[in-house]
């Protein structure tokens, strides 16, 4: 009992000094903005990472094209076993000649290496090709992930549209319930009116229901498109969707760096460039192939004697080598011909969709355009029309306070006034993604300074 008192007053001051230490804070929920959202849906799309490893095995291929130019063929040969003794010369044969002899090892090692001289323009134009498949490789990437980057936009804006009529709906339905208290008792309330009031609370009851189901599917969508857990809530840093501060060029402007900054536009160029390359390097098929080639060989069997004769030739006892200078002329000239047609009519179709391909660039930019010119008059009809309907509620909330006969009236302004509010909210969801949608037809133009893109 006495050696247990420390272990007992141990424990008495450890119990004492835990109040002191204070718990550890619950850390609070994370808020995303649209760029982190952004940046995480890039960082865990499919597609992107599967356009980002087509990428690498392009730039693999440069980078073996590019290498090809200096020693394509440089490599070492070994081999080693038994062989059969032989010891002695022609002069001077082994005593036994009935073919079993002892076995011994041997070793043989032989290094070959090719430099190629002329044409010189051979290895430059398929390096060429090479480099513009990585650039072609690169523009399908872009154009993933613009594709990603307005998905995620467009979920984005979506859920807080969500959020914010869920709210409205909340607001309405608290109101209506509040004035529906006050005149449950009061007599003079005319039947049509309680008819209204209760049939305009069971119309709101119903939208409340379907506002909460999109906004929980526009929650649950946004944070599969992020890569997001379902389980934990998905809250956003900003607390209602607002206009975007768009600074938007010029029509022409927009054209003109579309046709600089849109992915297929510099696919089309970058395939252009590849096929022209290729269509140089068949060309360059007809001329002859000049190289240096040479190498070392050694083989060595301690269980045989090591000829000094050069005319007599043991494949198991020998160190030699030598460079030369070859020369190598393809004369399937039908075959080669039939090569450079072929990769000249590939360049060929691929120009023909210049003219087009330029036009429709164009369309969509300007397609793009009268969008947000739209959807920005749009939204000032909309918040000119939501002006209106809050002072026409405000007046039949004061005509009510004055006269509760009035409450039809008040009924109408409240669904008037919540309508409004609705299409106000749509006509800043349509706003704001007709800017995005234009970034992304202008081939992610930013037109949305970065600091606004996280309200």
């Amino acid at each position: 009992m006495q050696n247990c008192a420390p272990l007992w007053l141990g424990v008495c001051v450890l119990a004492m000094c835990l109040p002191a230490f204070p718990a550890r804070a619950q850390m609070p929920a994370k808020r995303w903005t649209l760029t982190e959202l952004i940046d995480r849906a890039l960082d865990r799309d499919g597609e992107v990472a599967s356009g980002r490893w087509k990428v690498e095995s392009a730039d693999a291929r440069r980078r073996q094209a590019a290498a090809a130019k200096i020693l394509p063929r440089l490599r070492i040969d070994s081999k080693s076993g038994l062989v059969p003794d032989a010891m002695g010369s022609v002069f001077n044969p082994p005593a036994d000649t009935t073919g079993f002899r002892s076995l011994g090892p041997f070793a043989r090692a032989e290094l070959q290496f090719v430099q190629p001289l002329y044409p010189f323009s051979l290895g430059r134009h398929l390096n060429e090709a090479a480099t513009r498949g990585v650039d072609v490789e690169q523009s399908d990437l872009s154009q993933t992930q613009l594709d990603v980057a307005f998905a995620v936009k467009e979920l984005y804006y979506g859920l807080l549209l969500a959020q914010d009529l869920n709210s409205l709906a909340q607001r309405v339905s608290d109101e209506l319930a509040s004035r529906a208290e006050e005149l449950d008792d009061d007599p003079s309330l005319s039947s049509s009116d309680r008819y209204k009031l209760r049939l305009a609370q069971l119309d709101l009851a119903v939208q409340q229901r379907e506002v909460g189901d999109q906004l929980a599917l526009a929650r649950a969508a946004l944070a599969w498109r992020t890569g997001l857990p379902s389980d934990a809530p998905l809250l956003l840093r900003a607390e209602r969707l607002a206009p975007v501060a768009a600074s938007i060029p010029s029509l022409d402007d927009l054209i003109t760096q579309a046709l600089d900054l849109r992915p297929e536009w510099r696919k089309l160029q970058a395939g252009l460039a590849a096929k022209q390359a290729l269509a140089q390097a068949a060309r360059a098929a007809y001329q002859p192939q000049v190289f240096v080639s040479g190498g070392l060989r050694y083989a060595v069997a301690p269980g045989r004697t090591d000829q000094r004769n050069p005319f007599v030739k043991d494949e198991f006892n020998f160190f030699n080598g030598g460079v030369f200078i070859g020369v190598r002329q393809s004369l399937e000239w039908h075959l080669l011909a039939a090569d450079v047609d072929r990769a000249r009519a590939e360049y060929r179709a691929l120009e023909v969709r210049v003219p087009s391909a330029q036009e429709g660039i164009r369309l969509d930019v300007h397609r793009a355009y009268l969008d947000y010119r739209r959807a920005d008059r749009d939204l000032q009809d909309a918040r000119k029309s939501r002006r209106l309907a809050r002072q026409w509620l405000r007046e039949a909330r004061d005509d009510f306070e004055f006269d509760p006969q009035t409450i039809g009236e008040l009924i109408s302004a409240f669904e008037t006034w919540a309508r409004r509010e609705q299409a106000y909210g749509e006509a800043l969801y349509d706003f704001n993604l007709s800017v995005a949608r234009l970034e992304k037809t202008t081939g992610g133009l930013e037109l949305i300074p970065r600091d606004d893109t996280t309200p």
